[in-house]
């Protein structure tokens, strides 16, 4: 059985258009304009149990719905969608019980209950045995390092610690699948360090399905190991992570440290230059002439060092954005 399969999954919003001004407002009453607009288009997605996938897109691409008609939140307008053998519209108690959404945008804490009161309410929720829940707690708060921050009110707690009490939460029930959608958003640098951790040790078991969407690209190359790349509503790129990174469309970057003094006429001419820094240069070339085009700047000129990597991840996405389509 599938952590996720979609088919074909589709979603379409409607809404009534009216001419600007009051006029417009009054005539819309009457005689207003019926507007579809297609979110998702066609999906067509299989993800294994223990898989951490990466499903990242541009703002409007259709990847929060997408995670929504998953998770039982919107119906699809068309097609199929099952997650763990159910149909997520249909919010069946099992379903509920395999599953957890938790999102950077909103807090599901409440305000004034220390956390292990609430911990205490996911429990009685959940219908977790008692056993149960005192293992599973026991791992979480230990995993996410809270142990001292349990009896604080949630108010009076950081955006990152309050994050950390939140994903123990929404995993207490141990569900099979686990939706993320922006879990760093609006944290600071360490806070976001450490609920990426998180996130990978909860994923080193293999018996959890993790579905990861962000904007910070620091959170797919540190936790994912694929990655769905969605534009315009449709799938353009589903690969490996590492395998995304070395497809032949993308160039190679050359990072030279020069010694002693150069010309920046000495590389024109080689690939494309990216970024000049008093001594260092970094150049972008075609995938088969990194080799040749490396030989060539460590042969024929004073060099203190020379590096040849793949393009950031960051910059590989950035083009199916722009140019919404499939790899081939």
């Amino acid at each position: 059985m599938k952590a996720i399969h979609t088919k074909n999954l589709s979603k379409s919003y409607w809404f009534y258009e009216k001419e600007a001004g009051l006029s417009g407002s009054f005539k819309s009453l009457f005689r207003g304009k019926k507007v579809s607009v297609d979110a998702v288009q066609g999906i067509n997605l299989d993800i294994e149990i223990g898989e951490i996938v990466g499903f990242i897109g541009p703002n409007g691409a259709g990847k929060t719905t997408t995670l929504k008609m998953c998770a039982g939140i919107l119906h699809p307008s068309g097609g199929e969608v099952k997650v763990v053998g159910f149909i997520p519209h249909r919010r069946e108690k099992g379903f509920l019980k395999h599953i957890t959404f938790v999102t950077g945008q909103r807090n599901r804490l409440f305000w004034d209950l220390p956390a292990e009161e609430y911990f205490e309410f996911c429990k009685i929720i959940y219908e977790i045995p008692a056993a149960e829940y005192r293992r599973n707690l026991k791992e979480l708060i230990e995993l996410a390092g809270i142990g001292d921050i349990l009896r604080v009110p949630q108010r009076k707690l950081s955006a990152g610690e309050r994050k950390r009490c939140e994903l123990v939460a929404a995993l207490l029930h141990d569900p099979k699948v686990i939706f993320l959608d922006e879990p760093t958003n609006a944290l600071d640098l360490i806070s976001a360090g450490k609920i990426r951790e998180f996130i990978r040790e909860k994923g080193k078991a293999g018996n959890h399905t993790i579905i990861l969407t962000s904007h910070n690209m620091a959170d797919i190359e540190q936790v994912c190991e694929r990655v769905v790349i969605i534009n315009k509503g449709k799938i353009v790129c589903d690969e490996g992570i590492r395998e995304l990174s070395r497809h032949n469309r993308f160039k190679k970057q050359i990072r030279i440290v020069f010694e002693g003094p150069w010309a920046l006429s000495q590389v024109e001419g080689l690939g494309d230059i990216v970024r000049v820094d008093a001594q260092e240069v970094l150049l972008e070339v075609d995938r088969e002439r990194a080799a040749s085009v490396a030989s060539r700047i460590f042969s024929h000129h004073p060099v203190k060092d020379i590096g040849i990597m793949d393009q950031p991840l960051e910059k590989i996405i950035e083009s199916f954005f722009r140019n919404g389509e499939a790899v081939g």
